[in-house]
């Protein structure tokens, strides 16, 4: 499979609620600058994407995407909670 390249969206202005650490991220998707490769062979719908370049963007159950703490692994949403069973990991500051 070729290399592809996590995306993510930053958001500085929050605070962990697990371990304190500021900052969060939430995915975006996976970026392939050649094209996904043996990946094709898998899912015949990526085809037309073997050789060219291509992002997979992340999706949620609903639309709801997670944010994530780097530090200590925290999962959840930012200032609210109970959204597609994610709890509140973060609070803004």
């Amino acid at each position: 499979m070729k290399k592809s390249i996590e995306l993510y969206t930053v958001r500085e202005n929050v605070i962990c609620l697990n371990c304190g650490n500021k900052g969060a991220v939430q995915s975006y998707g996976k970026y392939y600058p050649n094209g996904v490769g043996e990946l094709a062979d898998k899912i015949k719908s990526y085809e037309v994407v073997r050789d060219k370049p291509y992002l997979s963007q992340t999706i949620g159950l609903g639309g709801t995407i997670p944010f994530k703490c780097l530090n200590c692994g925290n999962v959840g949403l930012i200032d609210y909670g109970g959204i597609e069973g994610y709890k509140q990991a973060f609070k803004t500051i």
